[in-house]
């Protein structure tokens, strides 16, 4: 299973740990699709800071994702859910380190 295959099993698992574990020490998530919601796009850095961001989405039912297709090794699209706003979204890992960690990966409409 490659990099992108994990990313969108451990976001429909809502998995915030196994999530954070396919980053690097100091990963970065932009998520650009919240715009449109009330609230602002997300900018998430670091392991730890994935890790608490999607503990808290996931577990108070703020955040998910369905209807996932992988697209090619470094892209997926899906349907998220911000607290019942709807996006089709596109994620983008755009870079890795050399273990193959995520140290950058972005979410932007579709």
């Amino acid at each position: 299973m490659n990099i992108i295959q994990k990313y969108i099993e451990t976001m429909e698992n809502r998995d915030y740990e196994g999530l954070a574990e396919l980053f690097d020490c100091d990963g970065t998530l932009v998520d650009h699709c919240p715009n449109g919601t009330s609230q602002p796009e997300y900018h998430v850095y670091g392991k730890e800071a994935i890790n608490m961001f999607f503990r808290n989405k996931f577990t108070f039912g703020k955040f998910s994702i369905s209807e996932a297709e992988i697209i090619d090794e470094r892209h997926a699209k899906f349907v998220a859910n911000y607290s019942g706003y709807m996006v089709m979204a596109i994620a983008t890992i755009r870079y890795t380190n050399e273990e193959g960690l995520i140290q950058k990966l972005s979410v932007r409409p579709k």
